[in-house]
């Protein structure tokens, strides 16, 4: 298998900008490059980027709107570092569009552009890394057995998985709207509501029982996990992961005054 080999897409108006941004990488510490050079024009042509680059590099007067959209529709999807003038103006206008980064042209040095360009590789592949991640955990939340849910504080609810639709029988957008005390038995809400301010005493995860009452009047025992969701360092919401564990009559009465005594 062959050394991996940075690949760069430089697009350019003019010979001279372009023998310059070749010279830089070239006095960089990159290491072995491969380097495409296209004019904007040349965008327009099918197949006119034929290697995916890891980032591209722009140094064209061309307005940047019609500019990117013509990068985009080529294909190209890498990070964008524009090689601007001192132009407050032009740079934010660069970064309004989507570059990654700006960096003056002017006295512009090596060093610099490789920092850029390792800044902006490193920060494409977090979020792509990012994505993933949310991908596969919505993934495992949609596709799961287990009913999931969040809400806030207060109680409203902010989120339910398919299985709590199917378990419940009420659509996302009708839980988004409603108190998730509404959905418990009432002779159950005195405990939920217990658990709820012991776990934000001891901020450590609670597991407790309830009977849910579903869209046409059935009560479900769902055994239920539940842990606080943080927000700079201060809990916002909590989000539940329960199983069901009998539907039909809720538990014996004499249980739950028990369950309320040890709180």
């Amino acid at each position: 298998m062959g050394e991996w080999q940075l690949k760069i897409l430089l697009i350019y108006d003019h010979f001279e900008s372009r023998d310059r941004v070749f010279g830089l990488l070239s006095q960089s510490d990159l290491g072995t490059f491969h380097l495409d050079c296209i004019q904007p024009h040349q965008l327009n042509a099918p197949g006119s980027v034929l290697t995916p680059p890891d980032v591209c590099v722009i140094e064209s007067s061309i307005e940047k709107a019609t500019l990117f959209t013509r990068i985009r529709a080529a294909g190209v999807y890498a990070p964008i570092i524009v090689l601007t003038t001192e132009s407050g103006f032009e740079v934010l206008d660069a970064l309004h569009h989507g570059a990654a980064d700006c960096l003056i042209k002017e006295n512009l040095m090596a060093a610099k552009l490789e920092e850029s360009i390792c800044a902006v590789i490193d920060q494409a592949r977090a979020a792509e890394l990012q994505a993933e991640h949310e991908r596969l955990y919505l993934s495992l939340v949609e596709n799961t057995t287990d009913l999931i849910f969040t809400h806030d504080l207060d109680g409203r609810c902010t989120s339910i998985n398919k299985a709590g639709e199917e378990d419940l029988g009420y659509q996302a957008e009708d839980v988004l709207k409603m108190n998730f005390q509404q959905l418990i038995a009432p002779e159950y809400v005195a405990l939920f509501q217990l658990t709820m301010r012991a776990m934000l005493e001891c901020r450590k995860s609670m597991h407790l029982e309830l009977v849910l009452i579903t869209r046409n009047g059935q009560p479900l025992l769902v055994a239920l996990n539940y842990h606080l969701i943080y927000q700079d360092g201060a809990p916002i919401g909590v989000q539940a992961i329960g199983q069901l564990v009998a539907s039909g009559l809720p538990m014996p009465g004499l249980a739950l005054e028990r369950r309320l005594a040890q709180s």
